[in-house]
């Protein structure tokens, strides 16, 4: 069986591929172009369920062949980025970011990085831009389609063989889908409503549904339609909608154009059938796989920005593999190579790669020399994240416990946001002995404040929050903490500057006066000195490539004592004389006389631009179990 070729599912490819390689060069150009990505589930959808139905209509349809046609179309360019990329990163890497980089290849395999990537940190921070495989996350998300949604769809065509009654079905998973996108993101968790499926299901069913659509009619889009949903494509790069997804509007007009036909002569054609074009959608999943990994790579090994006559060259280096990888690796591996030869061959290479694995642990215990990349890089991403098993939701909020027990029987609270939860590891040994459970209560990136704080929606956040703790009589001591660096506040109608912290440092006082009101203990832990650019992540790089010498590393290890006396001085005086003991001044660990430190020997103290190491809060445990005794 022969599917009709629709010339503009290839231009809808090269406008996604274009929009995401644009985003991951010239994120300042297009900061919403990841959103091609949206544009990839839509087609997938359309084109898998299409296939099925033709498929089961002209009764041609055996599950097996499509599990074969799907890997024999995914597998073998995936397999040879994965080994290339292997190959530099093994040379390239330190070892701690290889470790990380191996275990995201074993996961990459299965396609399942999805899980890992979410776990593992997210998509957007300054360090997500340094994993060479964070971009397979959405084929983990769409084989995950593929393996489920076959059996899934062909019961339903067998039982719903009403085709209105289908679509009402799909519209319904289509709107749970969306719905739990949304609670999810309300919820504080973005990461996983962008890495999931279920909280994505969506943007593939619109796929579905615009099948089903089209299937079930034989309308054409007018001239106007055409134009205006090409125009809505672009516009959903630049504009938001309130309280919906930011990829709603993109997927919505994929959704639009897939469901009619184009009919044979229209005023777009040239455009729409560029022979360039189109060619750019057929190799647009080799473009995917190769753009990212080799921009990682030469970021990686530059570290600081990239010059736009190198990203060029880059983009030029992209295409020419993207274009040998289609002809010479997708193409025979589809339409030459015998399904026992391509079975032989991928599992020789997975076995290849797992065999690696027995040299795994033993890079695991390396032993790092003191202020060496590695042990630079070794305390990369080790701050401290909240179980996934020890989230739960606080009266309509998020939540994590400490320490969890289970009577779950807390007795004080963790307020603040992800510079509040760095510190949970300095807390654990105390309450461990003492048997104690807490609770911490993140607020994302927002200050816990009330009458300042970062945005209109922190400050509805941050109320949110202490009209629920407030009232918790389980609650009998809080303990804040929070970023302290921020130079402009909302106050509720305007921003306002706060060079010298002292608006912030007079509504956190304000807040832990409105909490003793209550009956509760405040703990205020204070500002610490932070580096504020990703220094394990820089620094190792900058020691491995030679792009530092020993003398350099020495001095950006420590920040003048001036520095952060000018910044914090007046507020720690402010706080000492109003909080007395319950004001923690963890500066007198970090700092002497001349200089803050950001490490020393035995280990770097950040596990990022801001937040403390798994060493690092080894270094401050002793400053704070006074707040348990």
């Amino acid at each position: 069986m022969k599917l009709k070729y629709r010339k503009e599912i290839d231009f809808l490819r090269a406008l996604a591929v274009i929009f995401v390689i644009t985003f991951h060069f010239y994120p300042n150009f297009l900061p919403n172009g990841y959103l091609g990505v949206d544009m990839f589930f839509v087609i997938s959808g359309f084109l898998i369920s299409y296939q099925i139905y033709k498929s089961i209509k002209d009764k041609e349809f055996y599950l097996k062949e499509f599990y074969i046609k799907r890997l024999k179309r995914i597998l073998p360019a995936s397999i040879f980025v994965l080994i290339i990329v292997f190959i530099v990163s093994y040379f390239l890497l330190t070892n701690n970011d290889f470790l990380k980089f191996y275990e995201s290849l074993i996961y990459s395999l299965f396609f399942s990085s999805n899980f890992f990537f979410w776990f593992d940190g997210g998509y957007f921070g300054p360090n997500d831009e340094l994993k060479p495989l964070l971009h397979f996350w959405s084929l983990a998300i769409e084989e995950q389609f593929y393996l489920f949604f076959p059996l899934t769809f062909i019961f339903f065509l067998k039982f719903l063989k009403n085709k209105s009654t289908l679509i009402i079905f799909i519209v319904v998973i289509t709107a749970i889908s969306l719905f739990l996108n949304i609670l999810l993101i309300q919820l504080g968790g973005s990461i996983p409503a962008f890495f999931l499926m279920p909280t994505r299901i969506w943007n593939l069913s619109f796929g579905v549904l615009a099948m089903l659509i089209y299937v079930s009619s034989n309308k054409q889009h007018s001239e106007f339609e055409i134009i205006f949903y090409i125009l809505l494509i672009f516009l959903s790069l630049i504009v938001d909608i309130p309280y919906i997804p930011k990829n709603f509007l993109i997927t919505f007009s994929c959704f639009m154009i897939l469901r009619k036909q184009f009919p044979k002569y229209f005023l777009l054609k040239n455009i729409i059938e560029n022979k360039l074009i189109i060619y750019i959608g057929l190799i647009s999943f080799s473009l995917y796989l190769w753009h990212w990994p080799l921009l990682v790579f030469l970021k990686y090994y530059i570290v600081e920005d990239l010059t736009n006559s190198s990203k060029i060259i880059l983009l030029i280096v992209v295409f020419a593999l993207s274009v040998f990888t289609y002809h010479l690796v997708e193409k025979n591996f589809r339409y030459k190579i015998t399904t026992s030869t391509f079975t032989f061959s991928m599992l020789f290479i997975y076995f290849l790669f797992f065999s690696y694995s027995f040299n795994f642990q033993d890079r695991k215990n390396i032993k790092y020399t003191s202020y060496s990349a590695d042990f630079i890089s070794s305390a990369s991403l080790t701050n401290y994240r909240c179980k996934v098993s020890d989230n739960t939701i606080y009266n309509g909020l998020r939540a994590c416990y400490i320490n969890k027990i289970d009577n779950k029987d807390y007795d004080f609270a963790l307020l603040g946001n992800s510079h509040a939860q760095m510190y949970v590891p300095s807390f654990l040994p105390k309450l461990r002995s003492l048997k104690r459970e807490g609770i911490l209560l993140p607020m994302n990136w927002c200050l816990p404040t009330l009458t300042v704080n970062l945005d209109k929606n922190c400050m509805k956040l941050a109320k949110d929050y202490y009209e629920n703790y407030i009232k918790d009589k389980k609650i009998k001591k809080i303990i804040i903490a929070t970023s302290w660096w921020h130079k402009k506040l909302f106050d509720g109608n305007k921003y306002i500057d706060d060079f010298d912290r002292i608006k912030l440092t007079k509504s956190l006082l304000d807040l832990i006066s409105k909490i003793n009101k209550s009956g509760k203990e405040v703990y205020l832990i204070g500002p610490i000195q932070v580096p504020l650019y990703e220094l394990p992540q820089e620094l190792s790089r900058l020691i491995k490539f030679k792009h530092i010498n020993n003398y350099e590393l020495e001095q950006r290890l420590k920040e003048d004592r001036s520095i952060f006396d000018k910044n914090y001085i007046k507020s720690i005086e402010i706080l000492e004389a109003n909080l007395g003991s319950n004001f923690i001044n963890l500066s007198k660990t970090q700092c002497d006389e001349k200089f803050c430190y950001y490490g020393d020997e035995k280990g770097i103290y950040f596990a990022d631009g801001s937040h403390l190491s798994k060493y690092g809060t080894n270094k401050f445990l002793k400053s704070l179990e006074i707040i348990f005794e």
